[in-house]
């Protein structure tokens, strides 16, 4: 495999943390010399805090997210979210326009277990796909929800999974999200570990299956191999809600 880019998401440019994006990136051992960019990520709690923000951008809430009760869905998209949405967008259209084979996209809380043996690819030679997971969260919990064996030794068709952090668009997979569902996100903006699931398997909500089209091809690492630094359960997410801020 080659990549022909790496996009790493981040809202702190700091030296301190550019110093510390590459010390990780270089644990993952690429399998072959490319370009990187640290993206300025797009900033939702100060750029959507007001609706004209988001209209500035061209972007609306799914205002059908908070379906009540006690669930994860039982409140609205945060402002935060929808720039971590956003982020991830801005690189999609990028390699889209720049018409890449294969793109590896991370936040820049990822944090290598290991290096990658990048041969694993190999198996993947005359398979079609469109992402690839270098890690990810199996939400078991749900009915119906579950990975697949496809006959690969490294490699499953992953079922609803949380974390976005790290992995792989072919072509196809760039093509495909351009033009067939990122309109009809701009307009319904909710998180990205709710979205990319919705673009390649069964998701526990009928409207957002609704909502979006399933038609990418998506495979998963059969072990994470990558961690994620920031989230919700530790108090240090940058999208999770903050009182006064993401609302």
């Amino acid at each position: 495999m080659t990549i022909d880019k790496v996009y790493i998401i981040s809202l702190d440019h700091s030296e301190k943390n550019q110093r510390s994006i590459l010390k990780r990136l270089n644990l993952l051992t690429l399998p072959n010399q490319t370009t990187y960019q640290i993206l300025d990520a797009v900033d939702g709690r100060q750029q959507f805090k007001t609706e004209e923000g988001r209209e500035s951008y061209g972007i609306k809430f799914y205002d059908k997210w908070n379906i009540g009760g006690s669930s994860w869905w039982s409140r609205d998209v945060t402002t935060g979210e929808a720039g971590g949405i956003c982020s991830h967008m801005v690189i999609w259209e990028d390699a889209y326009l720049n018409n890449y084979e294969n793109i590896l996209i991370l936040e820049d809380d990822f944090n290598p277990y290991d290096t990658f043996n990048w041969n694993h690819t190999n198996e993947l030679k005359d398979w079609d796909w469109d992402i690839l997971f270098l890690s990810r969260i199996l939400q078991s919990s749900h009915e119906n929800v579950y990975d697949t064996e496809v006959g690969l030794d490294c490699w499953v068709m992953p079922g609803y999974s949380y974390q976005t952090h790290s992995y792989i668009l072919s072509k196809s997979g760039i093509k495909k999200l351009m033009e067939t569902n990122v309109p009809t996100l701009r307009q319904n903006i909710i998180v990205s570990d709710e979205f990319l699931p919705a673009t390649y398997t069964w998701h526990p909500r009928k409207d957002i299956r609704n909502l979006f089209n399933r038609n990418m091809l998506a495979l998963s690492y059969r072990s994470n191999i990558i961690g994620q630094d920031r989230y919700e359960a530790a108090g240090n997410s940058l999208t999770s809600p903050v009182e006064g801020i993401d609302y």
